[in-house]
């Protein structure tokens, strides 16, 4: 999958990132309290409870049965929770600011009211709260259908200069070019 996205390449490879499968209870509970899949940086220790499967590697620890048996949805989850880790990269860094600085109106009082881009296009509650990164992956990896959300809100959940910001962004991840 790397090869497919230089962006992520400069930050990832075989020996600073793993996937891995938790089982037993560790998947149960991961799966309750952390979603599908969880992105451990590797600075993350995780707690005495829940610790790092690997602390000093990044990994993704993937708590769902249905990931586990679906490689392409496996491809599309890893994809969209590296971005979590891009933190690193000054380029990807940098449009997150000027992304995170440019919330339309209409999306600032949805975050005022603990909501995101998912209440909108499912019409439900995100259990995480909202998080910048939920609005850019929800755009470039399509998560919860972002660009649906956007046509049905009338163009209001994200603005023209995001949209912009977002493409930069996949642009990015897809060649690993620096796109001014």
């Amino acid at each position: 999958m790397l090869s497919e996205y230089p962006g992520l390449a400069k930050n990832f490879n075989v020996g600073n990132t793993a996937i891995v499968f938790a089982s037993g209870d560790r998947a149960s509970r991961g799966l309750k309290e952390r979603g599908e899949l969880e992105f451990w940086p590797a600075s993350a220790k995780g707690d005495h409870n829940f610790p790092s499967p690997s602390p000093g590697k990044n990994v993704l620890e993937v708590y769902s049965d249905h990931l586990k048996n679906n490689p392409s949805a496996l491809k599309e989850a890893v994809y969209g929770d590296l971005m979590h880790g891009m933190s690193s990269d000054p380029y990807w860094n940098k449009l997150r600011s000027e992304f995170m600085k440019s919330f339309t109106p209409e999306e600032l009082e949805r975050q005022r009211e603990g909501k995101t881009w998912w209440d909108d296009v499912n019409g439900s509650k995100d259990r995480f709260g909202p998080t910048y990164d939920a609005y850019i992956r929800g755009w470039i990896a399509n998560e919860g259908d972002g660009i649906r959300g956007q046509r049905e809100s009338g163009n209001t959940m994200y603005s023209p200069k995001q949209i912009r910001i977002l493409e930069k962004m996949r642009n990015y991840l897809k060649t690993g070019k620096a796109n001014q």
